[in-house]
């Protein structure tokens, strides 16, 4: 890979760089004992002999993770909930999400959350489901921390653990400062010696999910074996007749933290009003960003442009209604979003990272553009905008792309590696 796929998030490192020296010794010690008990405990019952689980094909899961959306928990769970190796799924989550049959949702106490914070108390509620349903698979949606206890779970129960590498070799490389997690951003700089730990850690994983061929390749080039590419599927159906007038040029999905670099987006949009001055903009999703990115627009002149929506779990409508799909993030894996994109045609404009290039080909389903190149994101704009033929050519090939990420096809491929 390209060097500059390893430059990622520089500005989620620059605000742990300013976390107080006795902050990040603090980060620095917890993260080495988390990574050394764990990889203890791994030990201590990787002797243990797994279950017998060959009298039936269907198998029981328990999953933990941050799940931030019901559109998520459709693209991720339901194509395994749906396929015919699955028995049963536990989520531990905070809430119950959207209703699925073979699917139950499992809250922790809210005073041992108060006690313990929400990840341990994940953690603890996991375990005992495992221990209590015979489970033969736990799974940690991300590496830090829900993979890593999703691991040790799994080997105390005798069972198999499945790391979902849900944000790509930026939740591994420098040590996981990168990947946003409370404690192991606040290391405050780029640790290889750990970045090795948490590879050798993978290792005693029994399945790594990632979303596309590039994690899967950063993986294996570190002789990681067992890994798989499933992004998660679509379910098209929810999309078909879906009708709206195309009276938004541009929209952006995304959390609004710093990472999507909402504000290079503003930017891009504000050299684009120069040449199309009606240009009309969504900005999709919630985070406590989203006031400052609210001024950053009015800011630079696009109050009657660029529209925020906010939190919303409807994005389909927003979709169904806007002509090219755009991301302009620093680091990504295979965002959920460009799925939901391709499924209803939109030509993709996206930063040159993460797994992106499994879903756009340049010149064919859109355009994948150095991050930082702000002019040549406003060139490959323009020509989609203004360009009818162009557009439409490019909306075909997207809609026969989006066939690949299907929840059809994503049951296949769990089919195929559990059996």
């Amino acid at each position: 890979m390209e060097k500059q796929e390893y430059t990622v998030q520089k500005s989620r490192l620059i605000e742990s760089q300013k976390k107080t020296f006795f902050r990040q010794l603090v980060s620095n010690f917890l993260v080495y004992l988390i990574i050394r008990i764990s990889s203890l405990i791994a030990l201590i019952f990787s002797g243990k002999s797994m279950r017998n689980s060959n009298c039936t094909n269907k198998k029981k899961f328990v999953f933990i993770g941050r799940f931030e959306s019901n559109n998520w928990i459709a693209a991720h769970i339901k194509p395994l909930a749906e396929s015919n190796v699955c028995q049963h799924i536990w989520i531990v989550a905070d809430e119950k999400m959207l209703e699925i049959e073979n699917v139950t949702y499992v809250t922790p106490s809210p005073i041992f959350q108060k006690i313990f914070g929400s990840i341990f108390a994940r953690t603890y509620t996991a375990y005992k489901i495992a221990r209590g349903n015979n489970v033969d698979y736990v799974g940690g949606f991300h590496l830090l921390l829900n993979g890593i206890f999703a691991n040790v779970i799994a080997r105390m129960n005798a069972a198999k653990s499945i790391y979902f590498c849900v944000g790509g070799w930026s939740e591994i490389i420098g040590g996981g400062v990168y990947s946003g997690t409370p404690i192991f951003k606040d290391i405050g700089k780029h640790d290889y010696t750990l970045e090795e730990r948490l590879i050798n850690y993978i290792k005693t994983i029994d399945l790594v999910v990632t979303m596309g061929n590039k994690a899967k390749s950063y993986l294996e080039n570190n002789e990681v074996e067992n890994v798989v590419v499933n992004p998660g599927g679509i379910d098209k159906s929810v999309f078909e007749n879906l009708l709206g007038d195309k009276n938004n040029d541009l929209i952006l999905v995304a959390r609004l933290d710093p990472v999507k670099r909402v504000d290079r987006f503003l930017k891009i949009v504000q050299q684009l009003k120069l040449k199309l001055p009606d240009i009309s903009v969504l900005i999709v999703g919630g985070g406590n960003r989203l006031k400052e990115y609210e001024l950053l627009s009015q800011q630079l002149g696009l109050n009657n442009n660029v529209k925020f929506t906010g939190a919303t779990e409807d994005v389909k409508s927003y979709l169904v209604a806007s002509r090219v799909f755009v991301l302009t993030s620093d680091s990504e894996g295979l965002p959920l979003s460009c799925m939901e994109a391709a499924t209803l045609g939109l030509p993709i404009v996206a930063s040159d990272i993460g797994d992106l290039s499994d879903l756009v080909e340049p010149e064919k389903t859109g355009y994948l553009i150095n991050k930082e190149d702000i002019s040549e994101f406003v060139d490959k704009l323009y020509l989609l905008l203004t360009n009818k033929k162009l557009a439409k050519r490019v909306s075909l090939a997207t809609l026969h792309k989006s066939e690949k990420f299907t929840l059809q096809a994503a049951s296949m491929i769990w089919e195929k590696v559990i059996n």
